[in-house]
């Protein structure tokens, strides 16, 4: 009853990406990547640009603060006598390199292939096996006598992906009869970095890179004064007249004892082994786009859904590091913004919401492994900064836990680590792993909730509280907006708290646990909404939603608690919509369409979502601001950052399946406007596998398969009619407002009105045919679409 693949490729193909002009911006570019390495192609074949990046290649010499004074002691000192400039000399400026702080991403080579004369660029990325191809028109080399240019126009055809197994890009150029292998001219280098990178470069003691040539191959060496190094090798094969394959191996001292070597095995031998690359990598991506499928009537929103998963399925793979604020397509040309870390406070978090309900769990696995890895080092900075035991990452890292300081207020912040064990729990309750549990959820779980138990303070109402705190990005970390009790503390800690009780009640600490939760103040409220901290109401506009994290992403505070919550919630919200959202950036936006989701209120789910494409290039990249000035943010700045994209994947999905405190509801939040949208294996908390129709605003049927078996509560999709859920031949009545039923490990079941059983063929999906009016939202057009 599922789609085929041949199904799924076709309807990909509506939600392809097409360039009908040449990209001349990198951020326009077409996307590739493996998990691994990346690459984004843009300019228009004189020269084809193709900007290279590697997760794993980073300055990773940090900063270290002074001890004396880079405490959470000293902090309350400062802050308690007022001493702004001081606090911001002692806990940043005085030991951080003025320039830029460090660790930090590196600039990577850019590959330009050279055609003389390029004149005509069109291109399409085809998401069903992730494959760029398209053609560029150029002049060749023959001139009339007397110098004019004799008009004769050739064409190249040309592809490029990038393989599933080994870091290799793979080209293929074929020309007509006017391509000659004299008009294949490549260069790799560095020689696109601005004046600023190079400059701070040559003072951290970068050379110039190492180039060489073998046996027909080029590469390009750079080594860290650290230690380490990357490479990229190069090599063109002619494999018949006018036929060239252009073969880019990107490999760094963690891939291989000798990468250069390695490097340059993989282009010597790319001919030889391109068929059975290639076929490992349509396999992989064929596996990928079976995970789930969905339909929704918005069109924009459909394809961006698409192109959101095939940007995570480039971006993070099992074996490889997680997504860094710019994923594997780091900005060209320039040191990447922001040091292209780990940012704990949102940006991490973002990216990897989608991974769950797209049942994509394995996207999450380098999440966990890698920071996982750094717990040992967590626990030491914990006991260095607040002199207690507990653990501690800071906001920006690097993949191995180095600290990238910024401003004080993020990088104090112990919600960065707690906010992070949430998509530990997340993984844990959309697939009941029980070792996964036990080995990575459970000991980042109890190290943020001992941290947080070390750091409350008994007040005079007997009450616990954080006695000094910050909700991120709050007055920019001015201490002025230190504080206690930030509503988004109290929040990690009651969902810390209830969760450790919940699956490990026997535990040695469970008893601390439990006091915590019990004494715990409870949320500060002004005007019957949620404040930001006990000091501060919402009185401005504020991009970071933190203070509402109790709703979403935490789940700890639900409109179905009761009336106090119910209108606590709402009243929270108009505070939202009060204030505004001239100050917020891109990645707001679906977050707040995330919040309103899960309040119940589809329609605002739906106007954030809609609102959100003034924020996305023409490819689809989130570029934080709003330059060219849709009215929605005073930011006009366009850095690019992959994490809103995902979030907005999320916040699609939310309006379709939510599952939260283990009831399953379809069609939750479908705005008005949404009469009719199907989903296919969308992932709900229990592992179980869901899929529904809706049709004219009605759920027509739901199917549920139980991965791992136990208990299944479906929020009953018809109030008051009575309810069939049938296996095989099995058949139950049910009724009410919540169906529970046990289900058995890889069973499956169907759900339907008592009175309106569908029939098999009915339960198919029901793929429309597709509309070119409505498809090819994203790439270059030249008349931009949005």
């Amino acid at each position: 009853m599922r789609l085929t693949d041949e199904q799924i490729s076709n309807f990909l193909m509506r939600h392809d990406m097409h360039w009908e002009v040449a990209p001349e911006q990198w951020n326009t570019g077409i996307p590739l990547g493996n998990g691994h390495i990346g690459a984004l192609i843009w300019g228009d074949g004189d020269p084809l640009k193709i900007t290279l990046d590697k997760y794993d290649c980073w300055e990773l010499r940090e900063q270290v603060p002074d001890p004396e004074v880079f405490s959470y002691a000293h902090l309350r000192e400062l802050v308690e006598a007022g001493e702004e400039e001081r606090c911001d000399w002692d806990l940043n400026r005085a030991w951080r390199l003025d320039e830029k702080p460090r660790p930090t991403r590196l600039p990577m080579p850019r590959v330009e292939i050279y055609l003389p004369n390029a004149d005509g660029f069109q291109a399409r990325l085809d998401l069903a096996t992730a494959e760029a191809n398209g053609s560029i028109g150029y002049f060749g080399d023959s001139w009339e006598e007397g110098g004019e240019f004799d008009g004769t126009e050739a064409l190249v055809d040309w592809s490029a992906w990038i393989a599933d197994s080994a870091n290799l890009l793979v080209i293929s150029l074929n020309g007509s009869d006017l391509f000659e292998a004299r008009d294949v001219d490549i260069d790799v280098g560095l020689n696109h970095l601005d004046d600023n990178a190079r400059e701070l470069l040559a003072a951290w003691g970068y050379e110039e890179p190492e180039r060489g040539y073998d046996d027909g191959a080029r590469w390009l060496r750079l080594r860290f004064p650290a230690g380490g190094e990357y490479v990229v090798a190069w090599q063109v094969h002619e494999v018949q007249r006018r036929d060239f394959l252009v073969a880019i191996a990107v490999l760094s001292h963690n891939d291989a004892d000798d990468p250069l070597a390695e490097a340059l095995r993989l282009v010597h031998e790319a001919p030889k082994h391109r068929q059975e690359l290639w076929a490992e990598h349509v396999a992989w991506w064929r596996e990928w786009w079976r995970a789930c499928w969905l339909t929704i009537p918005d069109p924009w929103l459909e394809n961006l859904f698409y192109v959101e998963m095939y940007k995570l399925g480039c971006c993070s793979r099992p074996g490889g590091l997680p997504i860094t604020l710019q994923g594997i397509w780091t900005a060209d040309g320039v040191m990447p913004p922001w040091s292209g870390d780990y940012h704990l406070d949102m940006n991490v978090q973002e990216s990897y919401w989608p991974v769950y309900a797209s049942n994509h769990l394995d996207a999450g696995r380098p999440l966990y492994d890698t920071f996982s890895r750094c717990l040992p080092r967590w626990r030491e900075d914990c006991r260095g900064f607040f002199g207690f035991d507990g653990i501690w990452s800071g906001c920006a890292i690097a993949y191995d836990g180095a600290h990238v300081h910024g401003y004080h207020g993020v990088e104090f912040w112990p919600g960065n680590a707690a906010w992070l064990a949430h998509h530990y729990w997340l993984h844990w309750l959309y697939s009941r792993d029980e070792q996964f549990l036990r080995e990575h959820a459970l000991p980042i779980m109890r190290g943020a909730m001992q941290t947080y138990m070390n750091l409350l303070e008994e007040g005079d109402d007997g009450r616990l509280h954080i006695p000094l705190g910050y909700s991120p990005e709050w007055g920019e970390g001015s201490i002025a907006r230190y504080a206690p009790d930030p509503n988004c503390d109290l929040a990690l800690i009651r969902w810390l708290g209830q969760s450790l009780i919940a699956v490990a009640a026997d535990a040695p600490d469970a008893p601390r646990w439990r006091e915590t939760v019990e004494r715990l103040v409870d949320y500060p409220v002004a005007d019957g909404g949620l404040m930001v901290t006990a000091r501060d109401p919402l009185f401005e506009s504020h991009r970071h939603h933190s203070h509402l994290m109790a709703i979403y992403p935490l789940g700890v505070l639900t409109v179905e608690q009761g009336d106090a919550e119910r209108a606590l919630i709402g009243a929270s919200i108009t505070r939202l919509i009060r204030e505004g959202h001239g100050r917020w950036t891109g990645w707001s936006w679906p977050w707040a369409s995330l919040i309103a989701s899960r309040t119940g209120l589809g329609n605002m789910a739906y106007e954030m979502l809609r609102q959100y494409r003034a924020f996305v290039t023409a490819n689809s990249f989130h570029i934080n601001g709003d330059p060219r000035i849709f009215g929605l943010s005073h930011a006009r700045y366009s850095p690019m950052t992959l994490e809103a994209g995902f979030a907005a994947a999320a916040a699609i999905m939310e309006t379709l399946l939510q599952s939260w405190d283990d009831v399953i509801r379809v069609f939750p939040t479908v705005p008005d406007c949404w009469g009719d949208a199907q989903f296919e294996d969308l992932r709900a908390q229990g592992a179980f596998l869901v899929s529904a129709r809706l049709e004219r605003g009605e759920v027509s049927w739901v199917r549920i398969r139980s991965e791992v078996g136990g208990t299944c509560r479906l929020r009953n999709p018809w109030p008051g009619q009575d309810v069939t859920v049938q296996r095989l031949e099995d058949r139950r009545q049910m009724s009410g407002d919540t169906l529970t039923w046990e289900t058995e490990p890889d069973a499956e079941y169907a759900v339907f009105r008592s009175d309106a059983p569908p029939a098999g063929e009915e339960m198919r999906p029901a793929v429309t045919q597709a509309d070119p009016e409505r498809s090819h939202w994203f790439g270059v057009n030249r008349v931009p679409r949005f």
